[in-house]
């Protein structure tokens, strides 16, 4: 009874000096406390965060019907590339080997085989990445680069490689496997739209034959805070302390050594320049892979986010938010993030504080696009050099919605490459 008489208060004094420790600690050396905030919050970064499977994955989906004619798998009622994916993780036995080079007739031939689903890549990628859509069963082969893969329908020991800069084709053989899941997805519900592989000032593009139909939407979006980033980016071990700095529209975070975070409120924009020693290795696979951990680091939604092209030049990594299998572009031509290495000791990320995350019914109906052809004549007519063209993209553009700063509409479009920057069909038809 006597003990218990001073429990009590005991307790109380032990948890009041706890609380006092506690908070010393926390207004003395606040990074500890963003430290525990980043480590509580990395079930959900483990859950943004995507394999690379996911990012690096093809983006389009071509079938080519026995008559020959082709369409486009729509992503509409289902993820018909997710699909496909799923049927090659059996590849078993895999050899290689050139089957041309440098010739345009066998590299159509190839692509363009009756009975075949060719899956497109945005880009050019490496075997070393093209090898987590196929669950690691062709590590052994060489790393050779590659733009789209041909799936025989009719044919289960053979799929093809195709690489756009100088027309290669390889064919890989496999052991014998089942074609029935492959074919099964043909049979899915899906929307389509008719199309023909062909060139496009002699390189290999996607043309769409009739008018597209494509639906507009609406989606709220997440926003980050910059106190997101400054804890994840910029509390590490290497850091001591963060100072700020406030010009206009700008504020810059830096840690007095080698990593800066700049915000910009007009276009809600950021960049993070990382100024440590880094391997400055100029293959595509070492550029795409730091790229990957670079991006994966902003602890940004990833579902949807997919990689969209690089630049040997500048060895730029560009990712895109897709929906229905398009890309998203903004009025600047951004995407939704780009990695670049500088040089040995200096590394750019740029990314958008505002992703689409959560799409929201839309009363707009259905937009009609021209098809590619006629989109072409329509800009030559306007005074527009086609040889200044190099790529085309149907796509969606990022427009700022009149009712909340939270939600985005998505317009359909045509995009161009032209003069080395994507550029809205519809705004270079306005500006003459």
């Amino acid at each position: 009874m006597r003990f218990s008489k001073y429990l009590i208060p005991l307790a109380l004094t032990i948890a009041v000096v706890i609380s006092l420790t506690l908070s010393v600690v926390l207004w003395t050396n606040p990074a500890n406390y963003r430290t525990n905030k980043q480590t509580a919050q990395s079930p959900q970064t483990q859950q943004m965060i995507k394999p690379k499977r996911y990012v690096y994955s093809p983006v389009q989906a071509i079938h080519t019907n026995a008559d020959g004619t082709q369409q486009i798998m729509v992503n509409k009622l289902v993820n018909t590339v997710t699909e496909i994916k799923k049927t090659m993780h059996n590849y078993r036995s895999p050899r290689i080997k050139t089957l041309s080079k440098n010739s345009r007739v066998d590299y159509f031939r190839i692509a363009n085989q009756t009975d075949s689903i060719m899956l497109n890549y945005s880009d050019t990628v490496s075997m070393r990445t093209f090898n987590a859509i196929v669950s690691n069963r062709f590590r052994k082969l060489p790393n050779i680069k590659i733009n789209r893969v041909v799936l025989p329908t009719n044919n289960s020991t053979k799929l093809y490689l195709l690489y756009d800069k100088n027309f290669t084709v390889y064919e890989v053989d496999v052991k014998k496997h089942s074609l029935k899941s492959l074919n099964k997805v043909l049979q899915m519900d899906m929307r389509t739209q008719p199309a023909s592989f062909r060139l496009l000032n002699n390189r290999p593009a996607v043309y769409v034959t009739s008018t597209v139909q494509m639906q507009p939407y609406k989606y709220l979006i997440d926003r980050q805070s910059d106190d997101y980033y400054v804890s994840r980016l910029l509390n590490t071990q290497d850091s001591t302390s963060v100072n700020v700095k406030r010009r206009k529209n700008m504020t810059i975070y830096g840690d007095q050594s080698s990593l800066q975070l700049t915000f910009n409120s007009r276009n809600r924009m950021a960049e993070f320049s990382d100024f440590r020693p880094n391997h400055n290795r100029r293959s595509l696979t070492s550029t795409i892979n730091d790229s990957y951990k670079n991006i994966t680091k902003l602890g940004l939604p990833m579902d949807n986010v997919r990689y969209f092209s690089y630049d040997p030049q500048s060895r730029t990594v560009m990712y895109r938010t897709y929906v229905e299998g398009f890309p998203i572009f903004k009025t600047s031509g951004f995407g939704t993030v780009s990695t670049r290495t500088l040089n040995s000791s200096a590394q750019r990320t740029q990314f958008s504080l505002d992703n689409p995350e959560v799409p929201l019914p839309s009363n707009k109906g259905y937009v009609s696009l021209p098809s590619t052809e006629t989109m072409l004549k329509r800009l030559v007519n306007h005074g527009y050099n086609l040889k200044d063209l190099q790529k085309v993209r149907l796509g969606y553009t990022w427009k700022k919605d009149a009712t909340s700063p939270l939600l985005i509409d998505l317009n359909p479009d045509w995009y161009v490459y032209y003069k080395n920057q994507w550029r809205s069909y519809t705004v270079l038809m306005n500006q003459y």
